[in-house]
Formats: structure tokens, C-alpha cells, sequence
């Protein structure tokens, strides 16, 4: 358990790096950009000298969203209010950008909980047709599926469920974000990403555990089938890489919800980003790079925790290492 808190400590630790880092990075690249906040707020995207804004108080209007500060001070000032909890208002709207992120957050995290829930089980459904079944045609279709879909972009697959499910059957809406129905389309675009990709990771090490010599030799000596041996011992072994990459596929998931967001017209994350780009809000963009880093981070650290606590041996070896 002491190894487990240690463990938990440094992650945090580094969430901390990591989050900071993406905040920096993000925030001197932003202010490089083209785009002015203040015209985007007065509603223009005119240029300053000409005759629209020409009687505006634009240095007035800068201070009063806190960009009259040189550029050190606003990023000193991001800092400070970021460890305090605080990531500002909207250079838009006013609003706090915590609150715009609680408006839309339930919805990308109920999108990609969703998708989990039907990834995780299809990902290892597929892994198992692609290395058990006795027909060799089941078992290359089987193989070569994951690798198909993961080389498709997000967009042009939500599309294509667009076009087919909603334009040509009419079966499901093909935007929005209210009901159960509007959910059915994009948790299974995301679904069949996140299957494939688990898949993948299962089917090599499902391969390299029925390649070994207990599953080969010792287990059809002792009178084992093959599908005892796939279910009782070589699945289990497959799932410590799978779990080792879980936390990178969430924030694959993540990255594709944002996605899928735009494609559907849904309200989340995705959405936001794109209007508060658009915009320039600066500041909103920010606390959305805080967000992602920050769950990608933690979805992580909890991954590291489940391996170590599931895998007896890697406890074993950090004791000896911290002996040493």
C-alpha cells in the first residue's frame, strides 16, 4: 500500500508539471495568433483603422478584459489564478469560464463514459474472433477490421453515419444534443474507434500469450482446448498491455469526442472550443487545454495505479528497486 501512495504522489506531481506546461505552451501560442479579442467582443473582425472601430476606445476596452498588460504580467496573472482555482472570464460573454465548462462538460463526459462502456467489451470480442475461431476468413476479418477503421478520420465516418442513418433511413436525428436518441449516432462512431484500438493492443498480446510455451505445449499436454487456455490464462496476461495503453486511448476517445461534438452539432467540449477559437476568447480556450490536460493526466495516473495494484510482481520489483 506505501508503494500504491507513493505512486499516487508522483503522479500528482506531475500532473501538476503537465498541466502547467500545456497552460504555458498553449498561452504564448495563442497570443501569436492572428485575431483580436477586442474586435471579436465589439462584434467585428474589421482591422483598427477602419472606419467602424475608428471612434471606439479600443486601449479602454482592452483594459477592461485585462489585456492592456504587457504579456508577462497576463500569463504571471493566468498562473496565479489558475493555482487558485480560478482560470478567469469569457473576453466574450463575461461569464466565468468554470461555469462555461460545467455547461458542457456532462455532455462530452456522458459521450465518452458511453462509448467506453461499448468499446471495452467489443474491443476484446474482436480480439477473440481474431485469434480463435477455426476459419481462417472470420479470423483475418477479424484482424484486419481495427486497422481499417482506426485509418479512417472521425469526421468523415460521423458523416457517413449522417448520411446513412439519418438522411437515408431517418432512423436517428442527425444533430443535437437533447434525448437518448441523439446520443445513439456518435457513442457509435466513438464506440467502433475506441473497439478498434483496444482491439489492436489485445490481439498482439493474445498472439504472444498462445505463442508461449505453456499455452502451446504445457496446457494441450495437461488436456486443456484451446478455448480454456484463450479464457483462463492467456486473456488475463493480454489485459496488462491493454491496460498499460488504457489511459492513452482515453485521451484518443477524448480527442475524437471533441470531434464527433462538431459533427453531430452536439454541446460539449468540441463545440466550445471551436466558437471560443473563433472568437478569440482566449481565455476559454485556455481552461479547455486545462480541462483536457488535466483529465488525460488524471485518467492516466489512475491506469498506473489499477497496474500496480493488479499486478503483483511490479509491486514486488519497486520494493526491491527502493531497497537498492
Amino acid at each position: 500500500m506505501t508503494e500504491v501512495v507513493r505512486t499516487v504522489a508522483a503522479k500528482l506531481a506531475r500532473a501538476v508539471v503537465v498541466i502547467l506546461a500545456a497552460y504555458s505552451a498553449s498561452f504564448f501560442l495563442l497570443f501569436v495568433l492572428p485575431g483580436d479579442a477586442v474586435l471579436a467582443r465589439i462584434g467585428t473582425t474589421d482591422t483598427i483603422g477602419s472606419a467602424d472601430v475608428a471612434d471606439l476606445d479600443l486601449e479602454l476596452l482592452r483594459a477592461e478584459v485585462g489585456l492592456s498588460d504587457d504579456l508577462w504580467t497576463q500569463y504571471t496573472n493566468g498562473i496565479t489564478g489558475l493555482l487558485r482555482g480560478d482560470l478567469g472570464h469569457s473576453l466574450i460573454t463575461e461569464q466565468p469560464v468554470t461555469e462555461l465548462l460545467g455547461e458542457v462538460l456532462p455532455n462530452t463526459i456522458t459521450l465518452t463514459a458511453l462509448s467506453l462502456v461499448v468499446s471495452v467489451p467489443l474491443g476484446f470480442a474482436l480480439a477473440v474472433l481474431a485469434v480463435n475461431p477455426r476459419s481462417r476468413a472470420l479470423r483475418s476479418f477479424a484482424s484486419l477490421l481495427p486497422s481499417a477503421y482506426v485509418s479512417l478520420p472521425v469526421f468523415w465516418v460521423g458523416i457517413l453515419f449522417v448520411y446513412l442513418f439519418s438522411i437515408t433511413l431517418g432512423w436517428f436525428p442527425s444533430n443535437g444534443s437533447q434525448g437518448v436518441a441523439s446520443l445513439v449516432l456518435p457513442t457509435a462512431v466513438l464506440s467502433l474507434l475506441g473497439a478498434a484500438q483496444f482491439a489492436q493492443v489485445l490481439i498482439s498480446g493474445l498472439r504472444t500469450e498462445l505463442g508461449s510455451t505453456y499455452a502451446a505445449v504445457t496446457a494441450p499436454a495437461k488436456g486443456a482446448g484451446r478455448f480454456h487456455t484463450l479464457y483462463r490464462h492467456c486473456l488475463r496476461n493480454a489485459s496488462f498491455p491493454f491496460l498499460a495503453v488504457f489511459g492513452l486511448r482515453i485521451g484518443q476517445l477524448l480527442g475524437g469526442a471533441v470531434v464527433v461534438e462538431m459533427v453531430f452539432s452536439r454541446t460539449g467540449l468540441g463545440r466550445l472550443m471551436v466558437d471560443s477559437v473563433k472568437a478569440v476568447d482566449l481565455t476559454v480556450v485556455l481552461g479547455l487545454v486545462v480541462v483536457l490536460a488535466g483529465v488525460y493526466v488524471v485518467v492516466n495516473a489512475l491506469v498506473d495505479v489499477g497496474y500496480l495494484l493488479l499486478d503483483p510482481r511490479l509491486r514486488r520489483r519497486n520494493v526491491e528497486v527502493g531497497h537498492d
